[in-house]
């Protein structure tokens, strides 16, 4: 078994810092200005030759008024931040002079604060904070030397106690886009198998429904992008005579409303057409009706009900005449339920997936 004397135990631990390398880092932080260059540095002023006795005295120095002990100098402090921050960063130290890498922190003024722009020479990253103020010179010191000499952005350095105002106040502008209102109207087809009164047979067929509609809404255009938000109501165009369907069980459409919004994009922001592409959903309720028996028909002749779901939505349409206030379109939708119709009532029931599309013509003013 091998013995370490302590002569060799105390030389082994104090050659263990030297096998870690190091990397010398310089600190400099510098006030700069927004209007004027940077001025060389002043030359140094003679000394100015008094006669007599009596020692000389510097012309510039004698005026010199006491300063607030207590004033900071916002370049000496954070530069004494950031030396103290890189030197606890794991490899590197921060020195005087005869450094290997350098990190310069310029601090430009605003009326609150400064705008802080460091780079860090090992990388030739260069980060910039847009507005931060003297109370913030320590978190700002700590990821200032995380970001530049991990080589990463100082947005990825934010922890729950180095937040910077910056972070989290910001006046954002936004594209001011233009609101339209919405008048359209249109027709619907509605595909599925429903009971059907064929030749006083009753029987699910695939049936056609065209209702006609009217909308309702408003469109905001935001440059190339569009939102639709909109209310619709459909009515049935067609129904079956009672006399028809002596056993009663046919079912018709009498009409919908709908609430709904479409997200468009335009092909052609700018032009004075365009065609368009989008998609949506709208959330539809409807009134369907089935004929009772002839041996039930005392309270009338049909008793309806309500049904409906959430619609997806595919929109496709060509915009014109956009240059003036009142302008119009042409407009296709593809509707797809989420839902299956399942229904029982009295005199019948209603197990169907009814999807569809709708062509319309619109105004928009």
């Amino acid at each position: 078994m091998a013995r370490f004397t302590v002569p060799l135990v105390a030389a082994l631990l104090s050659a263990a810092p030297a096998l870690a390398a190091t990397t010398t880092v310089c600190v400099d932080v510098q006030v700069k200005s927004w209007t004027a260059p940077d001025a060389p540095p002043a030359e140094e002023a003679p000394a100015a030759e008094v006669s007599g006795p009596g020692p000389l005295v510097r012309p510039e120095a004698a005026n010199i008024e006491v300063e607030d002990p207590f004033a900071i100098d916002p370049a000496r402090y954070l530069e004494r931040m950031v030396r103290y921050e890189v030197t606890h960063e794991v490899g590197f130290e921060a020195v005087g002079e005869g450094c290997a890498e350098r990190m310069t922190v310029e601090l430009y003024p605003l009326r609150d604060g400064w705008t802080v722009f460091a780079r860090y020479s090992g990388h030739a990253r260069e980060e910039k904070v847009d507005q931060v103020q003297l109370d913030e010179f320590v978190p700002l010191s700590q990821r200032l030397a995380r970001a530049l000499l991990r080589d990463q952005p100082i947005t990825d350095t934010i922890t729950r106690e180095t937040v910077l105002r910056a972070d989290s106040e910001s006046d954002l502008r936004t594209i001011d886009g233009s609101g339209h209102f919405v008048l359209a109207l249109g027709t619907t087809l509605r595909v599925g198998s429903m009971p059907t009164a064929n030749g006083g047979v009753l029987g699910d067929e695939t049936r056609y429904l065209t209702p006609i509609s009217v909308q309702l809404g408003y469109r905001g255009k935001y440059k190339a992008w569009g939102v639709d938000f909109f209310t619709r109501g459909s009515l049935g165009s067609s129904q079956a005579a009672p006399r028809q369907n002596p056993t009663g069980g046919h079912v018709d459409f009498d009409g919908s409303g709908a609430l709904g919004l479409h997200f468009l994009r335009y092909f052609d922001a700018e032009g004075v057409t365009s065609f368009y592409l989008g998609g949506g959903a709208q959330f539809e309720l409807a009134l369907y009706s089935i004929i009772r028996a002839e041996e039930d028909r005392g309270d009338g002749d049909r008793e309806r009900f309500f049904a409906g779901g959430i619609n997806a939505d595919l929109v496709i349409g060509y915009e014109f005449m956009r240059a003036s206030s009142v302008h119009f379109y042409l407009q296709g939708e593809a509707h797809l339920p989420t839902y299956l119709l399942d229904v029982e009532v009295d005199a019948g029931g209603l197990e169907a997936w009814l999807p569809g599309g709708m062509l319309q013509v619109g105004m928009v003013f």
